[in-house]
């Protein structure tokens, strides 16, 4: 069997930890070694706003550990990461470059939604359960910030991040005139609390029946508590978590050391970090807690296993960015049946015109979020809504999906209607020369459909595309006459025509209307 020796790093906020793994082509890993070394990021960025020269010669020296630790055991590929204490640090393209000259090493710095897929992706697989009629959360808390995220087996449906880590709330504390009256824990709860009151009309409103905690504090809890894994988690009941909490409160640093058995690097912030995890359950209305068996870089192996083994997921990507994008047109009330007839007929003209453009199945999934949300822009006003559109999509999250690939999403939207794209426009002059290409192929491709439901009343019932010589025969089924469809098709057909070089025809077959 051919194997690939892999590591993943990840510079946390407390703790730079490495894990080697041995990939295997038939998806598996198997961890070879495992080290953590504490670090000073997450103070230096959330306290200082910078990482400090002594913090970056002392992660250039973790580093370069780590690196000769990967050739002893003859690792192939090495993946560092960083987030958000890197990220979010005034310094932080000194660190990469500092880190890069001395090591060779490249880090990634991740995105909350790019460390939510890790997460995601990999407790998927850890479910044993099918179950897709409730809504589970990811509660992930770190130093900087706290990401919730909502999804219903295999996609997620909302995912939000918050500013309340615990070194964040302790900055936050220390700069409040009043800290010194109020006790940081009664604080800590206040801002939590108002954290996610603040998000509760954006969550969905099924019953969420379980909270899965990620972080280095709550697997040191577990160890507290003597708790040991069963199926791939460990369960801590909110009582517990309680007792844990009201003895934390009363303790310094030193005490929860030793009368607790915390580890050093993970004790000053444990209190903190329990309570927030706390605060998430009885906000959430849950009676428990579940600890995967895993941390990030974990999550990373698992990717990169998925990765040696040729693992394709187009079907679920598929999926994902067409819930994702329902999700982001509702937020902003759009015509859902229209929006999903203008996906049939794009569907319907991407397939049958394969031949033409010679897309893949992935810009296919970008032409769904362009159909989709083409009108969103309406709920900011109906003059030049394709412009609003365009900005609505830039602004949104999509799921396994690139910034890139947001961008593209963003002018389709944007040509759906008017103007065609030009060079002298710079959201569609900031792409690549390829991504402009399927830009205009897209745009072609939806101008079309949305035209055939141009009065919103979803008249077409099927279509038909013939192609021949330098024409392309449109023949559709409808149970009406379609004389604003046929106006609009003609005024929309321009951009497919003027790309491809053909002549489109409308042919109307119509129908008996259904009783």
């Amino acid at each position: 069997m051919e194997c690939k020796r892999f590591a993943a790093i990840d510079l946390g906020s407390e703790s730079i930890c490495m894990t080697i793994a041995e990939l295997r082509e038939n998806g598996s890993s198997e961890t070879i070694e495992e080290t953590r070394q504490p670090s000073l990021l997450g103070k230096n960025s959330f306290y200082k706003g910078k990482i400090s020269r002594d913090t970056i010669n002392s992660c250039i020296h973790t580093l370069q550990q780590y690196k000769q630790l990967c050739r002893e055991y003859g690792v192939e590929e090495i993946h560092v990461v960083a987030g958000t204490a890197v990220r979010e640090s005034i310094n932080a393209d000194i660190f990469i470059d500092n880190i890069a000259m001395a090591t060779g090493l490249t880090v990634h710095i991740l995105s909350s939604n790019s460390q939510t897929e890790y997460v995601h992706r990999t407790l998927v697989k850890k479910l044993n359960d099918k179950d897709c009629s409730n809504y589970r959360c990811i509660a992930e808390v770190g130093a900087g910030n706290v990401i919730i995220t909502i999804f219903d087996r295999d996609f997620i449906l909302y995912s939000t991040t918050l500013p309340i880590g615990a070194l964040r709330a302790k900055q936050l504390f220390m700069q409040e005139e009043y800290h010194q009256e109020e006790g940081f824990a009664k604080y800590l709860r206040f801002i939590v609390e108002h954290e996610l009151r603040a998000m509760v009309k954006l969550i969905p409103v099924k019953k969420i029946i379980h909270i899965y905690g990620i972080g280095q504090e709550l697997e040191e809890l577990s160890r507290v508590l003597k708790i040991s894994h069963q199926q791939n988690f460990m369960r801590i009941e909110k009582k517990q978590l309680e007792d844990i909490c009201h003895k934390a409160e009363k303790y310094s640093t030193d005490e929860i050391i030793h009368r607790m058995n915390v580890s050093d690097d993970l004790a000053e912030n444990f209190y903190s970090i329990c309570s927030i995890f706390l605060s998430i359950i009885k906000f959430l209305e849950c009676e428990e807690i579940f600890i995967p068996d895993f941390t990030l870089k974990d999550c990373i192996v698992s990717r990169a296993a998925d990765t040696f083994n040729g693992v394709k997921d187009d079907n679920l990507l598929e999926k994902q960015i067409i819930i994702n994008s329902q999700n982001i047109g509702r937020t902003f009330n759009y015509d859902e049946a229209h929006a999903l007839k203008v996906l049939e007929l794009s569907m319907k003209l991407f397939d049958q015109t394969l031949s033409l453009h010679k897309l893949t199945p992935h810009e296919k999934c970008l032409l769904m979020a362009g159909a989709i949300l083409h009108d969103t822009g309406l709920a900011i006003s109906n003059r030049s809504h394709h412009k609003h559109s365009q900005y609505i999509v830039s602004t949104q999250n999509f799921y396994y999906y690139s910034e890139e690939d947001r961008r593209i999403i963003a002018n389709i939207v944007r040509y759906h209607r008017k103007t065609l794209p030009k060079t002298t426009h710079s959201d569609y002059s900031s792409l690549s020369h390829k991504n402009r290409m399927i830009v205009c192929k897209l745009a072609a491709i939806l101008r079309i459909a949305d035209s055939l439901d141009n009065n919103h009343k979803q008249v077409v019932e099927d279509l038909t595309v013939t192609i021949k010589k330098k024409s392309i025969y449109i023949d559709i089924k409808t149970t009406d006459g379609l004389p604003i469809e046929e106006y609009s098709f003609n005024a929309k057909k321009d951009l497919f025509e003027d790309f491809f070089g053909f002549q489109v025809l409308l042919q109307n077959n119509a129908i008996a209307k259904h009783t």
